[in-house]
């Protein structure tokens, strides 16, 4: 939200204290508006983040009254009483009807005639232009300056162009359609709200006005509208049509339902000194659901616990009413009913949140509370801390990635559009459903560091994944994930060689490490149905015969569309599986004093065989000297039949209480021999 320094002073006398903007900024910081950034000129604009709760700050008075509060300092709202009717003159009827009071509680409306269309004087120029606005003319400007001053949305209509000179509030019909001031022709649901003269649509309630009834250059009598619409209708009508305008902005976030009646007048005040003309008319105020204040409880008792110090119940009572709220009693118990302008406060803890922004965040000393019992890791927090340790060892750095996805997106990775759980209420467009797997984040985050100039990338994210329900009756699944992706180098470059770029290997590593840490057997077995994975470089990981996830290099047809300048190494683990064992407990064994002795066999397999099954074959012998069992050396080509690999394996023997022989060794070694001969068809090369 940019708010113009300047004309924060129509409403208070900021040069009595004469802060300059930096202090203000820093106030409105500490107040809960976050200064953003700053646009130094003729004017000094100050670019605030507002959340999505506090719709009141959406406008210069709502932020000049939480300066006022804070200053001491006495707020000047804008005049916004009734302007004189001109009964002189030739009368305009016109009528409201509210067809759906539920998405429009309150409309209000008044005729003005006799008007002039034409540019904005320079100081309804400047002011709109500061803070973003593009100048239209003299009637449309002041509609966006009351809606920037006050924060509530209005909309001028060509009188003349209203069929019957009625307006009529209702959803949309089967089959219509709206072109809107953009130019575009909407196809409406018939959930969407509409303001409508007697006989066709004339505007998308709350959102933007349709081109048929917009005034022009000939346009002599206006119909002016001040509405209250119903945020959870905006909002979904603005979703489902992309459109996202100020007005649409302010009311599906809230607008108050007590402004229409007073934004109008005050609209009417500037369009008569502005453009000219006269009021053909009273105001037109349909409420067939009069808004009611909310009331809220609060006492000392709460206040300080909340806040965590005892506060003055004079403190108390003045702060609140400086914002505008109607407070009744004192002495540590007050009864306070809520500005219509406030839609975020409806416990006593609001209130508690109120009056601790202007009492002084920095003024709560820091506590510990105390502890009510010893405190302990989760079930499996150990695990994740060791998974952490290792990655972390192996020049992996966290990341965090929003749980959201598009069918778009998850296809394009996916190479077809998975089955996603859609969000009932998507806040954007780009963030339409839940995401299925934690890769494509990751992947998006290679992207980002590649396209930025970082080649070396190795990140991991933990975070929940999910999938739409098997059936109605029983809930979405959900997943615990660890996702895995890297690229670039290994290791950095040095005076004296090259560096070494981070392969298949290197994330097979790191795999085993996270097992071992653990304290599960891993299996190594076909990647399966991972079609995004290089098919040529790819595994499934196993834990006890189940797959527990799948690794490798990602496919080239996927490196293409992402426009991956390397090659990217990915891995997905299923944590539920992994954590599901009790964390183990260390175990200690004497180093052993004697040592040992390695011995390389090598072999001619067939193309097809596994590694693990070769190790499983090893392992199988129960040999209680054998100490490790790894592949050296690999080869296939030239001397090798077509459907053969060579392979070198290298056996390490020890014994803790003494030196083994060669006898020993050999014989083991021919036990191996003869194991691999039968398990796998092995035949030994000399």
């Amino acid at each position: 939200m940019k708010i113009s320094y300047q004309w924060l002073h129509d409403y208070l006398d900021l040069d009595i204290l004469a802060p300059g903007w930096q202090e203000v900024g820093d106030a409105l910081t500490n107040l809960g508006l976050a200064l953003e950034g700053v646009e130094e000129g003729e004017d000094t604009v100050l670019d605030l983040d507002v959340t999505t709760n506090r719709p009141d700050w959406l406008n210069h008075l709502g932020v000049a009254r939480e300066l006022a509060v804070h200053y001491g300092l006495k707020l000047r709202p804008p005049a916004a009483g009734a302007p004189p009717l001109d009964a002189g003159g030739e009368t305009h009827p016109a009528s409201v009807l509210i067809e759906d009071a539920e998405g429009c509680p309150r409309y209000a409306a008044r005729v003005i005639t006799d008007f002039r269309l034409g540019p904005s004087p320079d100081w309804l120029r400047r002011r709109l232009e500061a803070v973003g606005q593009r100048s239209i003319n003299n009637v449309v400007d002041v509609t966006n300056y009351v809606l920037l001053e006050m924060g509530h949305p209005l909309h001028a209509f060509d009188y003349d162009r209203l069929g019957d000179h009625r307006i009529v509030v209702r959803r949309a019909r089967q089959g219509e359609s709206l072109t809107t001031l953009d130019g575009q022709q909407r196809q409406l649901e018939p959930w969407m709200l509409l303001i409508c003269d007697a006989r066709e649509p004339a505007a998308l309630a709350g959102i933007m006005g349709g081109a048929e009834s917009e005034i022009g250059l000939d346009s002599r009598t206006l119909l002016l509208e001040s509405a209250y619409f119903d945020p959870a209708t905006i909002r979904r009508t603005a979703t489902a049509l992309g459109m996202r305008t100020e007005a649409s902005y302010r009311f599906e976030r809230g607008a108050d339902p007590e402004a229409p009646v007073r934004a109008l007048n005050r609209a009417t005040q500037l369009i008569l000194e502005l453009a000219g003309g006269r009021c053909a008319g009273p105001v037109l105020d349909e409420n067939p659901r009069p808004h009611r204040r909310a009331r809220v409880s609060l006492d000392s008792g709460r206040l300080t616990r909340v806040v965590g110090v005892p506060l003055d119940a004079g403190f108390v009572t003045q702060t609140l009413e400086a914002l505008e709220y109607e407070v009744e009693g004192s002495n540590g118990a007050w009864e306070v009913r809520v500005p219509g302008f406030r839609v975020d406060v409806s416990i006593p803890d609001d209130l508690a949140e109120d009056v601790l922004r202007h009492h002084g965040y920095n003024q709560i000393p820091s506590t510990y509370p105390p502890p009510a019992a010893p405190g302990e890791f989760l079930a499996w927090e150990r695990h994740q801390r060791a998974v952490a340790r290792v990655l972390v060892g192996a020049g992996f750095r966290e990341a965090y990635n929003l749980v959201f996805t598009t069918p778009e997106q998850e296809g394009q990775f996916w190479g077809h559009p998975p089955e996603l759980l859609p969000l009932a209420n998507p806040l954007s467009e780009q963030d339409t459903h839940l995401r299925s797997s934690t890769l494509p984040g990751l992947l998006q985050s290679v992207q980002r560091n590649l396209r930025r100039g970082n080649p070396d990338v190795r990140l991991f994210e933990w975070g929940n994944v999910f999938a739409p329900a098997a059936d109605p009756d029983s809930a979405p699944g959900e997943e615990a994930e660890l996702g895995l992706a890297a690229t670039g180098a290994y290791y950095d470059a040095y005076w004296s060689g090259s560096a070494d770029a981070f392969s298949f290997h290197h994330l097979k590593g790191v795999i085993e490490r996270v097992f071992e840490v653990l304290g599960l057997p891993l299996e190594w077995g076909p990647a399966g149905e991972a079609g995004w994975l290089h098919p040529g470089v790819a595994a499934g990981i196993l834990l006890e015969g189940e797959a527990a996830g799948s690794m490798g290099q990602l496919h080239p047809r996927i490196q293409e569309q992402w426009k991956l300048a390397q090659p990217v190494l990915l891995a997905r683990l299923s944590l539920s599986r992994l954590y599901g064992r009790p964390f183990p407990q260390p175990k200690f064994a004497e180093l052993d004093r004697f040592p040992g002795i390695q011995r390389d066999l090598s072999f001619l397999v067939d193309k097809a065989t596994r590694f693990d099954k070769i190790v499983a074959a090893v392992r199988a012998l129960e040999i209680e000297d054998l100490r490790g069992v790894e592949p050296i050396d690999f080869y296939q080509g030239p001397g090798i039949p077509k459907d053969k690999v060579s392979l070198t394996v290298r056996l390490t023997f020890a014994n803790s209480e003494r030196t083994l022989t060669q006898e020993e060794v050999g014989r083991y070694s021919d036990e191996v021999v003869d194991a691999l001969r039968s398990a796998v068809g092995s035949q030994p090369r000399s």
